[in-house]
């Protein structure tokens, strides 16, 4: 049995942590990614699970929406897009006066002016005869001016009173789909052989939990302290079982994400603080959401010794719709189902969950530069 301290939660967190990396075992996720949500998500539409999937993440191990109230990815986005700005005179100061005043006059003397998706080219092609030593950075300039303009055209549909919803891939009947053809997974846990040792995971600080047995209760609860130093066992199954990637929708444009992160300077940002209020130590997108772990017909008994009282066995049966430790699924008509009972000094939970409800219990979560395809 895992050691405690009675003044803290420990208890629960070490249970959690086990369980944590059980999950990660069982399920080839790696903890150098991995997120599990607390409770877990059971959307039922679009918009139900695009707006779980559009927040961004916390650096932390179990994701409580509850605690944590994190801004939208979407909105970081867009506000970074109105943020960057690329003026003709940051143009003429990287290829210099003169070569400015000839690019213009070359543009000019042109029966009719080339399409502005074309400039880059044109440019780089003119710049090879008349400033090839300014060649690179001057169409690297006019490509990023292009794709900041092509990236606002992109967001205006999203924004403004008639503004559509921000959507994701997948949509709600894809996820559907793709569980439906995904493999069962069963398994089994005991607090006795877990490993409650994160250290070595992409949160490598203790992380605490907030949740004690059932979703919104106090870690600290003596009847969850009791609970968390009982001997516990798990089962679970999920009939179905993936990780589904995220893709942004037509709003999104990884190229001014980029932009964005690759320079600190002005421009392209408008200010010198923008780009730490982003992407400096505290910044407010430094982690994204890259996948999510969902099952469907989960299934769930667990069992423990703890010597609960008349009393605290009251307690836990009138939070059953609450959902308990370790998914906090809380009941949902026809939806989610959960019972417990005591027989001879034992609890059994069991958390059934109807087939056809796709339900999020996790995330891989990375940092912004490896979500651009970096490190």
């Amino acid at each position: 049995m895992m050691a405690t301290n009675n003044l803290s939660c420990d208890s629960i967190t070490g249970i959690t942590n086990a369980w944590y990396n059980e999950l990660c075992n069982r399920l080839n996720l790696s903890t150098g990614y991995f997120q599990l949500f607390q409770p877990v998500i059971v959307p039922e539409n679009n918009q139900e699970l695009w707006a779980f999937i559009d927040l961004v993440p916390p650096k932390t191990l179990k994701f409580n929406y509850w605690y944590y109230h994190q801004p939208g990815f979407f909105g970081q986005y867009a506000a970074i897009a109105d943020q960057l700005q690329l003026p003709e005179s940051a143009f003429e100061k990287n290829i210099g006066q003169t070569t400015y005043a000839m690019w213009n006059s070359y543009l000019q003397s042109l029966p009719q002016p080339p399409p502005e998706n074309t400039l880059p080219t044109v440019w780089f092609q003119w710049a090879l005869l008349h400033a090839p030593a300014v060649a690179n950075i001057g169409r690297s300039g006019l490509a990023s001016e292009i794709l900041l303009k092509s990236g606002r055209k992109a967001l205006t549909p999203y924004q403004g009173p008639h503004a559509k919803s921000p959507d994701y891939s997948p949509a709600f009947p894809e996820l559907f789909t793709i569980l439906q053809v995904s493999p069962p997974i069963e398994f089994s846990f005991t607090c006795a052989n877990g490993n409650p040792d994160v250290s070595n995971s992409w949160v490598t600080a203790n992380d605490p939990n907030l949740f004690g047995m059932w979703t919104g209760s106090w870690c600290g609860f003596l009847i969850n302290k009791k609970f968390a130093q009982s001997n516990i066992s798990v089962s679970a199954r999920f009939e179905q079982a993936a990780v589904v990637t995220i893709t942004p929708g037509a709003w999104y444009d990884s190229g001014v994400l980029h932009l964005a992160l690759a320079s600190t300077s002005v421009p392209p940002w408008n200010s010198i603080t923008a780009w730490d209020t982003w992407f400096g130590q505290d910044g407010v997108l430094n982690y994204a959401m890259g996948s999510v772990l969902a099952v469907d017909g989960l299934s769930l008994t667990l069992t423990s010794d703890a010597a609960f009282t008349s009393q605290e066995q009251a307690v836990l049966q009138s939070q059953a719709s609450m959902g308990f430790w370790p998914m906090y699924c809380p009941s949902k008509p026809a939806v989610i189902k959960n019972r417990v009972s005591f027989d001879a000094g034992k609890m059994t939970i069991t958390c059934q969950a109807a087939p056809g409800n796709p339900i999020l219990i996790g995330g891989n979560v990375v940092r912004i530069g490896q979500y651009l395809g970096g490190n």
